[in-house]
């Protein structure tokens, strides 16, 4: 008899601001993820052109294969429609949440402003590019599928490019959110 081969959610990472409150449109997440500071209002929210990293993520030293981003972002202007929002990952061998992070994020939630030396747009080449979060011009949580990579590191942490004309969580960012999710293949 032959063997099927099923996908199951292993694990959930959810990248949120302390003031998130998960709402029916914006609430992601399948369970009970755990939660990675990553505070896009920062107090006037991701300009345009801005960056964030969040905190380090501990992946396990056996991880999923495979981990999927989807996004919930609000936003309180309407963007121009086909703006993106774009994500990456910075990911380390090393526990120490500042050391062996390509693009040199610190591996604490806050401002990114690339390496020290290097330009934002210039940094994040040397991370794994995600994907993007195309918009529309919603005022409001809008709710997109980002991308998936395969993460070779333990460690690592997500970097946020705001590439659209308008700011992200410009007032507060209760309903934005990132879920990370890892799925692993399990043969029956």
């Amino acid at each position: 008899m032959p063997n099927e081969i099923l996908r199951k959610t292993k694990v959930e990472y959810s990248f949120q601001s302390s003031s998130y409150v998960p709402t029916g449109i914006s609430d992601l997440s399948s369970g009970t993820p755990t939660v990675i500071d990553l505070s896009l209002a920062g107090g006037s929210g991701l300009a345009a052109t801005e960056a964030m990293n969040s905190d380090q993520v501990n992946l396990g030293a056996i991880r999923p294969a495979t981990l999927k981003l989807k996004g919930a972002l609000e936003f309180f202007t309407a963007p121009t429609v086909g703006g993106t929002v774009d994500f990456y990952w910075s990911g380390s061998g090393n526990s120490a949440v500042a050391n062996g992070n390509p693009g040199n994020p610190d591996g604490v939630d806050g401002d990114y402003a690339g390496d020290g030396t290097g330009s934002v747009a210039e940094s994040v080449k040397q991370m794994i590019h995600i994907g993007s979060f195309v918009v529309t011009a919603k005022q409001a949580v809008q709710i997109a599928d980002i991308g998936s990579f395969e993460p070779e590191e333990q460690y690592g942490q997500l970097v946020v490019v705001n590439n659209t004309d308008q700011t992200v969580c410009a007032t507060d960012d209760i309903e934005s959110s990132i879920l990370m999710t890892g799925n692993v293949f399990e043969v029956q």
